[in-house]
């Protein structure tokens, strides 16, 4: 069984961007402003709403699922988690403030690693759901609405939406980490800023 670069990159996702964080977190030079915030809490609460409906398949290292979610932000958009992610990526460099070579390289590498992953996912649910996949997928796009109807909440699984706590845990040491860098480490001048 070959792997395609998309199911490697969601295998590995979680890692990747972890090493960024890092690297951003270093060469940056934060600054805690309820401006971030705006960014974050749309994002955190995409998320949530979106992992009521997905399942706890958004969390395996595997591109799986037991059922098509059509419903809640699916009956908008086929990626809401990314659309939260792109949220949380554009909070995070608001407010980490690196280099502006590393906001551009953080954009694309971003915008290029979910491209990937989102192609995987597709594929993978036009193999399992056929035709029903391949009607929903001409009914709704893939990031932005272009209509809002269908069942919104209705059949929301809070049990999966919990598991969500992750990504609160990782915001929240996002903002400790910059705290302490704040703090304690002076600035990375030469890429941090500007």
């Amino acid at each position: 069984m070959t792997l395609s670069l998309g199911k490697i990159l969601f295998r590995t996702r979680g890692v990747l961007a972890t090493l960024w964080v890092l690297l951003l977190l270093v060469f940056s030079d934060p600054w805690i402003s309820v401006w971030s915030a705006l960014l974050f809490i749309p994002g955190l609460l995409i998320r949530f709403w979106a992992a009521g409906f997905i399942g706890p398949q958004s969390r395996n290292r595997q591109i799986a699922t037991d059922h098509l979610a059509t419903r809640g932000p699916y009956a908008l958009l086929r990626h809401p988690l990314y659309l939260g992610n792109a949220l949380l990526v554009a909070a995070g460099l608001m407010f980490l403030q690196p280099h502006w070579i590393l906001t551009v390289l953080t954009a694309a590498g971003f915008v290029t690693l979910y491209v990937l992953i989102a192609k995987a996912e597709e594929k993978h649910l036009s193999l399992k759901y056929g035709k029903g996949y391949d009607e929903y997928r001409q009914r709704v796009t893939p990031l932005f609405p272009k209509r809002f109807e269908g069942p919104l909440f209705a059949g929301f699984n809070l049990s999966w939406a919990l598991r969500e706590y992750q990504t609160w845990i990782v915001v929240g040491l996002l903002y400790l980490f910059a705290f302490l860098r704040l703090r304690f480490i002076p600035s990375c001048s030469f890429l941090a800023g500007g």
